[in-house]
């Protein structure tokens, strides 16, 4: 009987760490990230149906199984896609996006009622005692010690951290009133979050304090390095902030407000 209950134990443990979960509410809208060329499967607590649009088959390629919804992404596109619950009537709207650094597109995105998720709830907190959640503290500094540490063994290890491949660019009206150049340097996920590091450098011949209202995007936090950018000619004429975001960088800069008023 032990050796039976570990194994299911086991078994449990795995689909509760392979799962997205996520809480259905009421007029809530469920961001659900993809990839290109990768199938996601979404599992709804109920048989569902949507609308199909005629522009979808340019976007990507489904089918739904009884309560699961297979999809996969063609091409680049942020839509809105509201499904019904065939038995209750409810509506279920998702946020499809697709990003390349997505680090849960290949991850089953489960949709649960609030009775499903209290039935989950010892087993969260079992996890939640055994592993510390991850904090946009951690996430900033472990980037900042993989990015200057000169030595591997300097980075203080952090489970649940990992790297995600950000495309190295430069990113046009980053930092409102066009005194900074913007370019991604390096990007990592865990504990649900984001974070990515900037480069900006001084183009005027003047000091620059960096200021993170003048940061356009769907950002949680920024974090400078330095504070202070020197004139375009210094050798300090720039900084790296640390970009914390909900979703993956490439969505998040889509929404161009800035990051305070």
């Amino acid at each position: 009987m032990k050796v039976i209950f570990f194994i299911l134990l086991s078994y449990v443990s795995f689909n509760a760490i392979a799962l997205e979960r996520v809480a259905w509410s009421q007029g809530q809208e469920i961001f659900a990230e993809l990839k290109i060329n990768t199938e996601r499967k979404i599992l709804f607590p109920e048989k569902v149906r949507f609308a199909v649009k005629p522009k979808y088959k340019d976007l990507f390629t489904h089918s739904i199984i009884d309560n699961v919804f297979y999809i996969t992404a063609k091409t680049q596109f942020n839509e809105k896609v509201t499904f019904q619950g065939l038995t209750s009537s409810r509506f279920y709207i998702l946020q499809m996006a697709v990003s390349e650094t997505s680090s849960k597109s290949g991850r089953p995105l489960s949709i649960q009622l609030n009775s499903e998720n209290s039935s989950l709830k010892e087993i969260v907190t079992k996890e939640a005692i055994s592993k510390k959640a991850l904090t946009p503290i951690d996430l900033v500094q472990f980037a900042s010690q993989s990015l200057y540490s000169k030595d591997e063994a300097l980075i203080e290890s952090k489970s649940g951290i990992k790297a995600v491949n950000i495309k190295k660019r430069e990113i046009p009206n980053f930092y409102r009133g066009a005194s900074l150049n913007a370019f991604t340097l390096a990007g990592w996920s865990g504990g649900g979050l984001y974070v990515t590091a900037v480069k900006l450098v001084n183009l005027t011949p003047l000091n620059v304090v960096f200021n993170p209202c003048n940061v356009r995007g769907e950002f949680y936090s920024s974090t400078p390095q330095f504070n202070v950018l020197y004139p375009a000619n210094s050798r300090k004429n720039f900084t790296v902030v640390y970009m914390v975001s909900k979703k993956p960088f490439d969505i998040s800069i889509k929404n161009r407000r800035v990051l305070c008023v």
